[in-house]
């Protein structure tokens, strides 16, 4: 299994608009390159500071289930990103949700503090949109609009 950590926060752009993000972080570099080989797969692509802050993020074939409050998976279309343990999204992430879609990005390791939990501690979630924004500043970062989904992403081939 593929350990990550998982960035949760709401991105808000210069005009006011405010966006769910889940951003994940591979521990290791050749965990990156497998998950970044599938992400642009799905239809994220690199994004700069204009495209990031302007909110110009390309529609993709990925999902993110939230269910019972909490990010259980991202899905590619055609791969299944666990998100254990599961991490409890907050009710300002929920509500940046309602229109259906999420940012999600891919970050190289050493982005995000490491933590053994699997998703950023409380004390790091305000800095990880500004870590987010230096990964797009630097060219670095994959991001995409992501469909938010109440259950499981289907398996490929079924609907």
């Amino acid at each position: 299994m593929t350990m990550m950590t998982w960035g949760l926060s709401v991105v808000e752009l210069v005009d006011g608009d405010r966006w769910s993000m889940a951003v994940a972080q591979p521990d290791g570099a050749d965990q990156y390159d497998a998950l970044a080989v599938r992400f642009k797969q799905a239809g994220l692509k690199r994004v700069g500071s204009r495209e990031w802050n302007g909110g110009l993020w390309p529609l993709t074939g990925c999902s993110v289930s939230v269910l019972g409050g909490r990010l259980v998976e991202a899905h590619t279309g055609r791969s299944r990103l666990l998100c254990q343990p599961p991490v409890e999204v907050s009710a300002a992430w929920e509500k940046a949700g309602t229109r259906g879609r999420v940012v999600l990005g891919l970050v190289h390791p050493g982005t995000f503090p490491s933590t053994r939990e699997g998703f950023l501690l409380p004390e790091h979630l305000e800095h990880a949109v500004e870590l987010v924004e230096a990964e797009a500043a630097a060219g670095r970062l994959l991001a995409g609009l992501a469909t938010l989904l109440d259950h499981p992403a289907p398996a490929p081939g079924r609907r």
